[in-house]
């Protein structure tokens, strides 16, 4: 019996022992624990007020207050209207994107089954496009998307504006910075159709005027697709629960250290590809 009790306490010490060890790793995750509380009394900016118009004033000091994450919802604009032009649920991307990219799929598809597609490389010489070509065409979409991304990440989005310049932290702020300031706004963590529809229709006009109208078209699809896969990823870094040692593990776990420790590295969202050739990987880390 003694034997037994013995036996029986050293087993619940190893078990409290590993729910511990288990609590601390949870609550080293637990990436809401990673921001700040704002002092309404002594923060930079007055947080009762619409944040689009005060920003702007911080100049040198802003770079250090936006990288600076706190865990409350932004307020933008004092009009109730352009407010909420501003914030969009997550399920509106794939509702707004998906009819499209499953439409043009099919028509490229269909168009390319015709057999009467030819891509000219001279006046004399030509070669036939077969359908069996648009997966190849949308994953080439769907790849030419994922170096956008990367490069509207830091090179739009992580700007650093200067100092002086009173319109181009307020831009800043807008695109981007309002996401680094509260990355659990869920309200603001995909983008607004209307926003998005610039950057798809540039996407598309570039590629028309470069390619073919079925090849462009094919490949815009596949980009779009790529988009939509983006922002929906993204929206799941920062509110999943993804299981460890997944995929999607280790993009969360990248990505909380690009919002936490590297904001000037760790651009890939959908992956890490990006970073190795520009060389902005994380470094020394290990998800």
């Amino acid at each position: 019996n003694l034997r037994e009790r013995r036996k029986a306490s050293e087993q619940t010490e190893e078990n409290n022992s590993e729910k511990t060890a288990e609590q601390k790793e949870e609550d080293d995750n637990d990436t809401y624990n990673c921001c700040s509380t704002v002092d309404m009394d002594k923060d930079l900016v007055d947080w009762r007020k619409p944040l689009a118009w005060q920003v702007g004033h911080l100049g040198e000091k802003y770079d250090a207050w936006v990288h600076q994450p706190v865990d409350r919802p932004i307020r933008l604009f004092g009009n109730p209207l352009l407010e909420a032009g501003t914030k969009t649920s997550w399920y509106w991307v794939p509702v707004v994107w998906l009819p499209i990219v499953l439409y043009y799929s099919w028509y490229c598809y269909t168009t390319l089954a015709k057999g009467t597609t030819r891509l000219e490389l001279t006046s004399d010489f030509s070669i036939p496009i077969h359908k069996y070509l648009f997966p190849l065409l949308f994953l080439m979409g769907w790849f030419l998307w994922s170096f956008i991304e990367y490069c509207i990440h830091r090179f739009v989005f992580h700007m650093k504006p200067p100092a002086h310049n009173y319109y181009l932290i307020t831009i800043h702020f807008l695109l981007h910075g309002q996401h680094h300031k509260s990355p659990f706004d869920g309200a603001r963590l995909v983008f607004p159709p209307g926003l998005a529809s610039l950057v798809v229709g540039s996407f598309y006009l570039i590629l028309l005027s470069t390619l073919p109208q079925i090849l462009g078209t094919s490949v815009f699809v596949g980009g779009l697709c790529g988009y939509v896969v983006y922002d929906m990823i993204h929206y799941y870094l920062h509110y999943g629960s993804p299981k460890k040692g997944s995929y999607m593990y280790g993009l969360k776990a990248y990505h909380v250290k690009h919002h936490f420790e590297h904001q000037k590295a760790g651009f890939g969202i959908t992956s890490t590809f990006w970073d190795h050739p520009f060389n902005t990987l994380i470094p020394d880390e290990k998800f």
